[in-house]
């Protein structure tokens, strides 16, 4: 007996997760954060766009992202309006999380965050460090104990442009980021890109983000699925921009 196309189309749709039938919401990060991510006339670019894109097209999932300051986007995500999170951490806002149950994917892309100073200063130590400047919605975890000790002041600006500035004037004495997004920014700038560089003997933090979600523990399992199936895309997307 033939199935009739009107009843196969039913089939297929109740078959379907009823999750990927609508609109999920993707919170993500409004700041310029490439090789990462970027948002250019209202469009979420970069790794995370492509990887989250080529997720949703092999569930078929429809992803709709959802720009926003960093801690708008945790508020945002906590109060259930956004639907997944990226990036996130386990570690980050971890009071503010408390009493909610946050799932969390496996890694989905690699990190460093670290100390970067002029040239000049590369292998002299942390104790020459009295003003180290971060982005705003940071935390210089291996550094938190002196900053709350009073030993290094922390300055904190919306704009990496405007913190790079400051250290290539002196203006503070490092300055703590993700080495792959400064040396991308030096680019944008037309800057040298040795005017300011890493400095692995400081303290720093090599670690992953993750996607995660409040709502929708079922896609997070999915995403984790995606990652290990297909691997070699993966591989691919972070050597594509450098990760």
């Amino acid at each position: 007996m033939k199935t009739r196309p009107a009843l196969l189309l039913s089939l297929c749709l109740f078959v379907l997760p009823a999750v990927a039938q609508e609109e999920i919401r993707v919170g993500v990060e409004l700041q310029p954060y490439q090789p990462y991510s970027d948002v250019q006339g209202g469009e979420y670019r970069g790794y995370a766009r492509e990887l989250l894109d080529a997720f949703a097209a092999e569930y078929g999932y429809q992803f709709v992202y959802t720009p926003l300051p960093v801690r708008r986007l945790l508020s945002d995500f906590l109060a259930g309006r956004v639907d997944l999170k990226f990036p996130d951490h386990p570690q980050w806002n971890a009071d503010q999380k408390a009493g909610h149950a946050v799932r969390y994917s496996r890694p989905a892309a690699p990190y460093i965050d670290g100390v970067l100073v002029k040239p000049q200063y590369l292998g002299q130590g942390k104790q020459r460090i009295a003003l180290l400047g971060t982005q705003n919605g940071f935390t210089p975890w291996p550094y938190l104990a002196e900053i709350q000790a009073g030993h290094i002041k922390l300055i904190q600006a919306n704009q990496i442009e405007s913190l790079l500035m400051m250290a290539a004037s002196d203006r503070v004495d490092a300055v703590y980021l993700n080495p792959r997004v400064v040396t991308h920014q030096l680019h944008q700038m037309r800057l040298a890109p040795d005017t300011l560089v890493f400095d692995p003997q400081l303290a720093h933090v090599e670690d992953h983000y993750y996607l995660s979600s409040i709502r929708h523990p079922e896609l997070i399992e999915a995403f984790d699925r995606f990652l290990e199936q297909r691997a070699e895309l993966v591989a691919a997307l972070r050597l594509r921009h450098g990760l």
